[in-house]
């Protein structure tokens, strides 16, 4: 049996990882070109390299803030229908208000938005199921 503290590290880098596999399919294959037709948008290709540890920054804070959160409403059930449920409300609260804010501010195409907003979902939901398995592991 591992200890809270390790289950807690276990569920921060299940997050982690799915987080970070998710982002580079999203980001780099499925809307690889998108962002190059997009480019001017953009910051610079060399601002971006010199900032290349800020997504991983962000998808660490992000792993471990799910890995918090998720305990709290916890049940100790089927750690796929858990982390499902969570991962559908934790993608709905950060990408839904973000989604619509950027829709009405910026001149982003709407199937980009809407790829942002489907992959975000879909990549939170993994990340929820993989934090609720490490917990279930951790009992």
């Amino acid at each position: 049996m591992k200890t809270k503290n390790q289950t807690f590290w276990l569920a921060v880098l299940a997050g982690f990882i799915i987080l970070a596999a998710g982002d580079t399919l999203i980001h780099q294959i499925w809307l690889g070109e998108t962002y190059r037709q997009l480019q001017h948008l953009w910051r610079p290709a060399e601002e971006m390299k010199a900032l290349g540890w800020v997504p991983f920054l962000s998808e660490f804070a992000l792993a471990f803030l799910l890995a918090t959160i998720y305990p709290i409403g916890h049940k100790g059930k089927d750690p796929l229908g858990e982390g499902t449920r969570f991962g559908v409300l934790m993608g709905l609260l950060l990408f839904l208000p973000s989604i619509l804010m950027k829709y009405f501010v910026y001149p982003y195409p709407n199937d980009l938005l809407g790829v942002w907003f489907v992959g975000g979902m879909m990549e939170i939901i993994a990340a929820g199921v993989g934090i609720a398995f490490a917990y279930q592991k951790g009992r």
